[in-house]
């Protein structure tokens, strides 16, 4: 019987315009289950999906950087595992916006900054609907935490450079991967999207077959991992069908929906 279920947000239950479909909405506020989102967006960039389907419990940001309660006056946190400054200060240094077609911003808790807005940027933009605010390279203060930058890539052919170098880097306590295509995100080593949901099982004492994933990106294959019933969406990459429990619809077809009724409703 499942008695928790996790989702990533973008391309699983987010439609491509970046938000839920009414059907899908309609749905998990009627499910009586709690519902995690699990996804490597920040805070502010999921409140509008936490207010749409009413969410109480523990939701997971930059892929289990940051575990929070959200709370009108303020989210609270549970956990927090940012960057370490000097691996976020060299990364930063090293790209900056020396390649063309290639985006850098990061994030702190409450903010997502860039030292302008470009292709990458604005692209994020119409996505999230949140405009990053502007600050300059020599400007950062690296004893705020940050936990994620972010490198989006219009230009494949460098963002692909990019990608290589950062990987060539070997920065100690770094998790680096692409949660699509053209993005390519960088957080803590330990925040990877099963780290929230073995804090909620293990808080819980959830068994493995209790938990339910959806998902689309690689960065949800540690998700699928930690759970029992792993769901791709149907606009999946063939990796991340190929480990999943079951395959659904896609995320412009109310995919989630479909898999909760037609694929593992005889589990719930």
């Amino acid at each position: 019987m499942i008695k928790h279920i996790f989702t990533d947000m973008d391309k699983t239950l987010l439609n491509d315009k970046g938000q839920i479909n009414p059907k899908t909405v309609d749905y998990l506020r009627k499910i009586d289950l709690p519902l995690t989102l699990v996804t490597a967006r920040a805070p502010k960039e999921m409140q509008f999906a936490i207010d749409d389907l009413r969410l109480k419990g523990e939701q997971i940001a930059f892929n289990g950087g940051l575990i929070f309660l959200p709370r009108k006056d303020g989210n609270e946190v549970i956990f927090s595992n940012p960057l370490q400054a000097e691996s976020a200060r060299r990364v930063i240094e090293k790209i900056q916006d020396k390649y063309e077609g290639v985006s850098v911003s990061w994030y702190t808790k409450d903010e997502w900054y860039a030292q302008q807005e470009d292709d990458g940027t604005r692209y994020e933009t119409s996505i999230t609907n949140i405009k990053p605010t502007l600050k300059k390279y020599d400007e950062i203060d690296y004893t705020e935490p940050i936990y994620k930058i972010m490198i989006v890539g219009t230009n494949m052919k460098n963002f692909d450079k990019v990608v290589n170098i950062i990987r060539d880097m070997n920065l100690e306590g770094v998790s680096a991967n692409h949660s699509n295509y053209n993005y390519f995100e960088i957080t803590n080593k330990v925040a990877v999207k099963s780290f929230g949901i073995e804090y909620i099982k293990q808080r819980d004492s959830l068994e493995k077959e209790e938990l339910l994933a959806f998902g689309d990106g690689e960065n949800d294959l540690k998700m699928f991992e930690t759970v029992g019933t792993s769901v791709a969406m149907g606009n999946a990459n063939d990796k991340v069908k190929s480990v999943a429990t079951y395959t659904t619809l896609s995320n412009e077809e109310d995919g989630i929906v479909h898999g909760m009724k037609y694929v593992v409703n005889d589990l719930l």
